[in-house]
């Protein structure tokens, strides 16, 4: 009886170890500036774990899906860094002028963008040109959400959001997110602004929500660190409910071994 007991008690806690789980929104970033800093950077506190420095100005980076970082340096140069150390690796030129790149997560095409238009990259072969965004001609970051809608932002202040289609390129005005010169990062689920050091947006995160339209500042001392998905993320059990739960296993084990 005492051990039916305990089975059952075991059984709670192995269900209940699926509901104390917590995020832990980690990814890799590069500071704004050339020289920048590369490191990963924790989006709940702004902890920036530095692995090294890149020599070239590095205007963005994306994570592809098979975990390799992608950048865009100077402007006209695919380069991927290397998440350990920081090492730069030129892969192929691009236009002159690009800023921006983000994987579409529906099929994984690698997009890129000037300020006013929209291109794919077809890794080591060329670029294809969309389109013009019309209009706007001063964006920022482009960033995917989970649904494969692309977003992109100006520089002005407040913030405006804007929809970008993917397949001509025009940028349409969604919102406003009340914070200033916020370029975008995506993990977890969110959209994120990012303060732009030197034209007064420095310190800022700002969750961005398309869904309710607006900004909530999450943060107000935060580097100015481009960054896309998540290296690696998931959900880590509490350690409590692991240990109770791994115990009891052990015990079952122990109950029903074999005899000697």
């Amino acid at each position: 009886m005492r051990f039916k007991v305990f089975l059952f008690l075991v059984l709670v806690a192995c269900w209940l170890t699926r509901g104390t789980v917590r995020a832990t929104p980690i990814v890799f970033g590069v500071t704004f500036q050339a020289n920048g800093q590369a490191g990963f950077i924790d989006v709940a506190t702004g902890a920036f774990n530095v692995v090294g420095t890149v020599g070239p100005e590095i205007n963005d980076v994306a994570i592809a899906p098979n975990g390799t970082a992608y950048a865009i340096a100077n402007t006209d140069e695919l380069v991927t860094i290397n998440t350990s150390n920081a090492a730069v690796t030129n892969v192929m030129p691009l236009p002159s002028g690009m800023e921006t790149l983000d994987f579409n997560p529906s099929d994984g095409v690698l997009f890129a963008a000037t300020q006013g238009a929209l291109y794919t990259i077809d890794i080591g072969v060329g670029t294809n040109y969309i389109g013009s965004y019309g209009a706007l001609s001063s964006a920022q970051n482009i960033r995917f959400d989970s649904s494969g809608n692309l977003y992109t932002t100006d520089t002005g202040n407040p913030t405006n959001v804007y929809l970008v289609n993917t397949s001509t390129g025009q940028a349409t005005w969604d919102f406003s997110v009340g914070y200033g010169a916020v370029a975008l990062g995506y993990v977890d689920g969110k959209l994120y602004g990012v303060g732009i050091s030197g034209i007064g947006g420095a310190g800022n995160l700002v969750w961005v929500d398309p869904a309710t339209q607006s900004g909530t500042q999450i943060l107000s001392q935060f580097p100015s660190v481009d960054f896309s998905e998540p290296q690696q993320h998931g959900y880590t059990p509490e350690p409590g409910a692991l240990w109770l739960c791994g115990l009891g296993l052990a015990a079952l084990a122990f109950r029903f071994r074999k005899p000697a």
